[in-house]
């Protein structure tokens, strides 16, 4: 009965911190997509330690909740949201894909049909003998499967673009996503998978330890975010690369300078594969402080952004060139820096808004006066 009581308690903890972590979140920033997005993975988790309740109830007490259906499907949607919101977070200036969308409401209702069918059950009418293989199959392991999926996929978006990000703040909140996501939703979403036809006793240690590790995890976060509230932990976050004033340090403009003369005089993003390392080796300078000085001075929050200015600068000069018509798109990506034809194009299009060779199409016919005025600025 103890024990029973202790996991009790710690689910307790773990549904009131993560209560409390979402509701600060909206509170914080009521009109923010990112926010409701993550107040939507909250009641998600709450759902899930709230119907992880009935494991810390003696196996000789029969528990009822008419409300488990409506909690089976909320907490199966987590992932799902998890995944969306690290796309939303950390691909910059990107519509959510459409296809990310349907693949989570076809979850969504995949696991609604197989929670509804627990309704007077202690199991889902559906997995069940009577049905054939294939129909326990996509009402039961199949939604887990795609739980897994999306939460290898937020991982995926968290990882992307790591290297080239030059928002110290951002950069330790991937880090924080690879440790929550990787370690609780992966994690618990593989386990439930490998137990899903397990019975009550085979759960029981993995449901207790799986408690005790969110309650412990939950707890954590919340204190975080009460603790460092009002921007205290995004100035911690900020002194990983600081960046003096001018006035205190010259060599702030020193660096600014050559910074300005390798990108405009030596055209250094013409180096195809050219990395924020390598630029900061060659410009003999430490990389924190590159970063710094492309994210704070330039207004760049990705180092892929800066190179595409550039690249994508020299490229329309070229394409509306008539010397250059009978150059293929090809050459002239690799050209201005890029290691293959698809990068240059998929950057051309979002950056653009149509192919290279729409561009060249729309410009080369232009009268000579007016070719190279047409040339956009890229920011």
């Amino acid at each position: 009965m103890a024990t029973s009581l202790l996991y009790f308690g710690a689910d307790i903890a773990a549904l009131t911190a993560v209560a409390l972590t979402g509701a600060g979140c909206l509170i914080a920033n009521p009109r923010s997509f990112n926010a409701r997005l993550f107040t939507c993975v909250t009641v998600s988790l709450a759902c899930y330690l709230l119907g992880r309740l009935s494991y810390a109830v003696p196996t000789d007490v029969h528990v009822s909740f008419w409300i488990w259906p409506f909690l089976l499907v909320f907490m199966n949607i987590g992932s799902g949201f998890w995944m969306i919101l690290a796309f939303s977070l950390f691909q910059d200036d990107k519509r959510i894909p459409r296809w990310m969308i349907v693949a989570c409401a076809v979850q969504f209702l995949l696991s609604a049909i197989n929670a509804f069918g627990y309704v007077h059950r202690d199991s889902s009418v559906l997995q069940s003998a009577t049905y054939p293989a294939g129909i326990n199959f996509v009402f039961g392991p199949l939604p887990i499967a795609m739980q897994s999926a999306f939460a290898c996929l937020a991982l995926y978006w968290a990882v992307r673009g790591w290297r080239a990000d030059l928002d110290e703040g951002r950069r330790v909140l991937r880090g924080l996503f690879l440790i929550v996501v990787g370690g609780l939703s992966f994690g618990i979403s593989v386990a439930e998978l490998c137990l899903l036809n397990a019975s009550y006793s085979s759960r029981a240690p993995f449901d207790n330890i799986i408690t005790l590790i969110l309650a412990a995890g939950y707890v954590t976060v919340a204190l975080a975010v009460l603790r460092f509230n009002n921007g205290v932990l995004g100035r911690l976050a900020d002194r990983a690369s600081p960046l003096p004033d001018p006035e205190v340090d010259a060599g702030v403009d020193r660096q600014l300078s050559a910074l300005a003369r390798a990108l405009e005089e030596e055209k250094v993003y013409l180096t195809r594969g050219l990395s924020v390392g390598g630029l900061a080796k060659r410009l003999a300078m430490p990389e924190y402080r590159l970063r710094a000085l492309i994210n704070k001075r330039l207004g760049h929050r990705n180092f892929n952004a800066l190179l595409h200015k550039y690249r994508l600068r020299d490229a329309c000069e070229r394409l509306a060139d008539p010397s250059k018509a009978h150059l293929p798109i090809l050459t002239i990506a690799l050209d201005v820096g890029y290691q293959s034809v698809a990068p240059f194009n998929q950057a051309f299009r979002e950056v653009m808004g149509c192919t290279p060779s729409d561009y060249r199409r729309q410009h080369i016919n232009l009268p000579e006066n007016s070719k190279t005025s047409s040339i956009p600025e890229i920011r």
